[in-house]
């Protein structure tokens, strides 16, 4: 036999299936379009019910509806008037503002406001609007105490216990009254609604009544009143305005006249400080500024100078090279002495020796001239000197005389903004005055002008027919309602829905091949006739797809072709008996020989199936060495199928059947088998009920599970498969069987069930 070969695909709960209409893909969420259409489309009748439910019961609620009548006027505000006192407010046009037109809707629904309209139409006095005024309805304990009476100690025990309600306190004259007028108000509030009209300035004002005539009163006197409100406002608040700018402008004017005084009086105070106008000392300023400007700059002049001729001097430049030396007549006059004495040494050095006395006294001349020249510089540089110091004696002169001008000025400059203090304070006071003795002015003038910022541009008539729109709005509403109640139905089915429904389901969530899809021929067909079917019509779907689960079971394995298929399933009934039957019919219309081994010793289903009572001995006989395999074979008359099942007696419960299938006497039986027979199908018990399974899948080339479509639940066949995999069962996939391929069609709307079912009229049946 082979190795096990199992499939490296394992669970993954977190996939959620493709036909359920949502698909999450890793880390990004995908809405399949088309599942969800789907999916309302397999569920539409739910829908098209629960939309017709909600539909009736909306009608029967609105037929209990009494008629209303709906009154409307047309109210445009902030009207734009003309200031008679100021051009600009007749020239300029303002902006609208939205919150405006909102804060007039809250005046309009303001209590002050409606209670001026119930007093207008006494609509205290309206039953309509009056709850006290209403006859009392009649409750079925009203009813029940006309014809029992209780004992008064059962009644106060009942209404001790919360049975019956205690009898209601008479409130205080005062508390009573409050409540009464609270509830008509919020009964008449209730009854009015404001609407803007778009982005303009109009307001549309509605009211709903019982009576056609109180609707339309309510409304016009709602508007009557806002205007009526609107003036008196207006006139009040010009009024307070007026009295509160006379009191004003009379303070204003009195802070006038002192700031004039205070401004006098510091000029006077700021003269007879100083003894001279701060202007004046401004420009004695400027000009000792103007004058100590040019004395520095000649001290810097000077000081150049100096620095000049006593680098000179030190360095003992050429003192021709210096213009101040060089101006000098005397130095000029003992240079051309010196050049003079020069030229008479050159000419008796030539003739005399060193010693010479006139040589002696020449030099003695020249060096006299020298020093008179030394001399003159000095008293040249001495001179620069002086004119430096003096220079600097003036400039500090000016300083001071600057500084003293500035310890005045800065005196005067304190004064002066002291003054210009006062001088602002009067302006303002001034300015302040001014205006509002204009505002005055104008308040007066318009307290005579005043006129409502709103007018009726239509007035309310009173409505001919009765509202049917609340029916309208409540019919919608209850078919929207129930028809979102049944998609949501739909889904909610389709959540809870714990079975498989189509391949890919199957295949997604168990981790395992589908092998082939075994499609139902009616409801509750006896297996007998299933095998009927496919041996009368080999042409068939149902023959189509057992062909096409063989082909799958025999290229499971590419390196060796099975010969021994195990066929198992999670819970009884789910078709493995069936299938098994089938695959063994389609391989003898093949022409390949099969024999089906009945596994399950306790409840063998084959027997029942071919009701074989021919008296031959069975599978446990085979085992016990009682008989040969040729003699304990059962061939079906019908099909021609050979089955080696137990028979009689040895079918029991109390067989161990664990022990018998796990024997080595059952090993070789199936090893015989395999040499007799081209395939040979094992028909196991379900792998959850019993270990027979898991025990004789170690005899299997491969093994077949079968799942029940849309029956069997999801857990079960997780387990199941999990059972094989525990013990390494060569698992070739799963087969779903029974399906009902109408309905398979309609859970999928692509792959193998939906053309399948679309396109079933392609077999013959």
């Amino acid at each position: 036999m082979n190795a096990p070969s199992t499939n490296n695909r394992r669970l993954n709960l977190d996939q959620v299936v493709p036909q359920q209409g949502l698909v999450v893909e890793d880390d990004d969420d995908v809405i399949d379009i088309r599942g969800v259409a789907h999916t309302l489309w397999r569920g539409k009748w739910i829908v098209v019910i629960c939309t017709l439910i909600a539909a009736v019961l909306g009608f029967l609620a609105v037929s209990q509806l009494e008629p209303t009548y709906r009154a409307s006027a047309k109210v445009m505000f902030d009207i734009q008037q003309s200031n008679v006192v100021n051009i600009e407010d007749v020239l300029i046009d303002q902006q609208f503002d939205a919150s405006e037109l909102e804060d007039q809707i809250e005046v309009l629904r303001s209590t002050t406001l409606i209670e001026r309209v119930i007093a207008e139409l006494n609509l205290d006095q309206n039953p309509e609007f009056n709850p006290r005024l209403r006859p009392a309805k009649v409750t079925l304990q009203d009813r029940i105490s006309e014809f029992v009476s209780l004992p008064p100690e059962i009644e106060e025990f009942a209404q001790n216990i919360g049975i019956i309600p205690p009898p209601p306190v008479t409130p205080d004259p005062v508390e009573a009254a409050r409540r009464e007028r609270l509830m008509i108000i919020n009964n008449v509030r209730e009854g009015l609604s404001l609407r803007p009209i778009g982005r303009s300035r109009v307001i549309e004002i509605s009211f709903v009544s019982g009576n056609p005539r109180t609707s339309a009163q309510v409304v016009n006197t709602v508007a009557d009143q806002y205007i009526v409100d609107q003036l008196e406002a207006k006139l009040e608040a010009t009024r307070a305005a007026t009295t509160w700018l006379s009191d004003r402008v009379e303070q204003l004017r009195e802070r006038v006249q002192d700031a004039e005084q205070d401004i006098e009086a510091a000029r006077s105070q700021s003269s007879d400080n100083t003894g001279q106008s701060k202007a004046v000392t401004e420009q004695q300023l400027q000009a000792l500024n103007g004058a100590l400007s040019s004395t520095r700059a000649e001290i810097s002049r000077k000081q150049s100078t100096y620095d000049r001729l006593v680098d000179a001097v030190n360095t003992n430049r050429d003192i021709g090279a210096i213009s101040e030396f060089r101006q000098s007549s005397l130095i000029e006059r003992y240079r051309q002495q010196e050049d003079d004495l020069l030229l008479r040494k050159i000419t008796l050095e030539t003739t005399f020796s060193d010693n010479n006395p006139d040589l002696i006294r020449v030099n003695q001349q020249i060096a006299q001239v020298r020093q008179n020249i030394t001399d003159e510089v000095g008293r040249i540089v001495t001179a620069a000197q002086l004119d430096l110091q003096s220079a600097r004696n003036q400039e500090n002169a000016l300083l001071q005389q600057v500084r003293r001008l500035e310890q005045q000025l800065q005196v005067q400059s304190k004064d002066q903004i002291q003054l210009r203090q006062l001088e602002r304070e009067a302006q303002a006071s001034r300015v302040l005055y001014e205006n509002f003795l204009a505002r005055l002015k104008e308040t007066s003038t318009q307290e005579d002008l005043q006129e409502a910022d709103a007018r009726v541009l239509s007035p309310a008539e009173q409505p001919l027919y009765p509202e049917s729109q609340a029916k309208r709005r409540t019919m919608m509403l209850a078919t929207i309602v129930g028809g979102i109640l049944g998609i949501g139905l739909v889904f909610l089915l389709d959540r809870l829905n714990n079975t498989f429904r189509t391949p890919a389901q199957l295949e997604e969530l168990s981790g395992e091949t589908v092998l082939g899809v075994l499609p139902a021929i009616g409801s509750k067909v006896e297996r007998r006739k299933v095998i009927n079917h496919l041996r009368e019509k080999p042409g068939s779907g149902l023959a189509e797809a057992v062909r096409n689960l063989r082909t799958s079971i025999l290229f499971s394995n590419i390196d060796r072709t099975p010969k021994v298929v195990m066929f198992t399933s999670s819970v009884p009934r789910e078709g493995k008996s069936t299938s098994s039957m089938l695959v063994a019919l389609t391989s003898r219309q093949m022409g390949k020989s099969a024999i089906i081994v009945d596994c399950d010793l306790r409840l063998p289903a084959l027997a029942r199936l071919l009701d074989a009572k021919d008296g031959k001995p069975g599978l446990m006989s085979v085992l016990e060495g009682q008989a040969e395999i040729n003699e304990a074979v059962y061939i079906d008359p019908e099909t021609g199928l050979h089955v080696l099942m137990p028979r009689g007696a040895t079918a029991s419960a109390s067989i161990n059947a664990a022990d018998v299938l796990s024997s080595r006497k059952f090993s070789d039986l199936i090893d015989k088998l395999q040499d007799m027979y081209d395939l040979v199908i094992l028909d196991t018990p379900p792998a959850l009920v019993v270990t027979d399974a898991r025990i004789v899948s170690k005899l299997a080339d491969t093994v077949v599970y079968a799942v029940h479509w849309d029956k069997t639940p999801r857990d079960a066949v997780f387990e199941g498969l999990q059972e094989l995999r525990s013990v390494q069962a060569p698992l070739a996939g799963v087969v779903m069987t029974m399906v009902n391929e109408d309905r398979a069609s309609r859970y999928s709307y692509s792959g193998y069930s939906y053309y399948k079912g679309k396109y079933r009229d392609y077999y013959g049946t």
